[in-house]
């Protein structure tokens, strides 16, 4: 099992282009056992996704905004740690009925049971990578935790270096005036000197600020214009 971490981290290492990430990621997911894989890097209710899933699930998990249900999402959040989870888990009787239903659709797509190993990234975002299978259990691999997060890092990172075309994002939308506000925010500009650009009240441009904060789960206004920038929001 190490071996395979390692190639992953070797393969991954020399991609230059999307094709051959996509490709080093499917490589290790079927030499693993499983039959499909899902990055994700997620901050609050907003997410990025570069997966093999079919792409009406992809559509399905966005539109319903099920980052915010989904235990997956959730356990890696909160544990930071490799682990395993089942459609056939006792514990989903428990579940609530959005928790039950994100279950059932999941399984329509073939999504029965996932490996997922999660790492922090900056400004509090988590990025995982996930394996999924449609067999009914699979135990957590005999990785090495830390070799599994370094191979997570070497996909993150390369991600975020090449042209990705079919990345899936959260829709995230702001009003012109949020928009306006956080452009000018990003040129440094004080909310006193934005309300007089705008002709309006600071505590009006104060309003809109927060609003686009919280609509990116930025927990910073600079965190804030980081994240609409890389949105190309603003």
């Amino acid at each position: 099992m190490g071996e395979q971490l390692q190639w992953l981290i070797d393969a991954v290492d020399v991609a230059h282009d999307e094709r051959s990430i996509r490709n080093a990621i499917k490589n290790f997911t079927v030499a693993s056992g499983f039959d499909r894989y899902a990055y994700i890097h997620v901050h609050a209710d907003d997410a990025v996704a570069f997966s093999d899933y079919p792409a009406e699930w992809l559509n399905v998990y966005f539109a319903k905004r099920y980052t915010i249900v989904d235990p997956v999402v959730t356990t890696a959040k909160r544990n930071m740690r490799m682990f395993a989870w089942s459609a056939e888990d006792r514990e989903l009787r428990r579940s609530s009925r959005e928790i039950k239903q994100f279950y059932s659709e999941a399984t329509n797509f073939g999504i029965r049971c996932e490996v997922s190993i999660p790492i922090r990234t900056s400004y509090g975002r988590t990025a995982m990578i996930t394996l999924a299978s449609d067999r009914r259990r699979v135990e957590v691999p005999p990785w090495d935790p830390m070799q599994a997060a370094l191979a997570l890092a070497h996909i993150h990172i390369h991600l975020s270096l090449v042209p990705v075309s079919s990345f899936k994002t959260g829709k995230v939308t702001l009003s012109t005036q949020e928009a306006t506000s956080l452009s000018w925010s990003s040129y440094g500009k004080s909310m006193n000197v934005i309300a007089d650009l705008l002709g309006i009240k600071a505590r009006t441009v104060q309003s809109y600020l927060d609003n686009a904060r919280d609509k990116l789960g930025a927990s910073s206004l600079q965190q804030a214009v980081r994240i609409a920038m890389e949105k190309k929001l603003i």
